[in-house]
């Protein structure tokens, strides 16, 4: 049982992290990048993720020339690798054990 809440407070935390690292990604866009910002169409809510995940934003996205803006980038890419390899090995992980028992 304690495994398991820790490994649900581990996933947590990062679900937090990655979210945050979103939310200043975006902001610095919107903020430090106004030209890329207004050319995405100047986002709102649920739509902001969908322009940048587009093959139009990422273009877009891709001419960044801000430093901040770069190294949230990379943060945001970052904590979306480690959440999505953190999923992968406790999958792994339960599949093998749930084979061997």
């Amino acid at each position: 049982m304690s495994i398991s809440i820790c490994l649900a407070a581990i996933w947590a935390i990062l679900i937090l992290r990655s979210g945050l690292a979103e939310y200043k990604y975006y902001q610095s866009v919107k903020e430090l990048e106004p030209e890329i910002w207004a050319q995405l169409g100047a986002p709102k809510y649920f739509k902001v993720p969908v322009a940048f995940v587009s093959s139009k934003g990422v273009k877009l996205l891709q001419g960044a020339s801000n430093k901040t803006v770069l190294a949230l980038a990379s943060k945001h890419r970052q904590a979306g690798i480690q959440l999505l390899s953190y999923v992968v090995l406790v999958l792994v992980a339960c599949i093998v054990y749930f084979k061997v028992a």
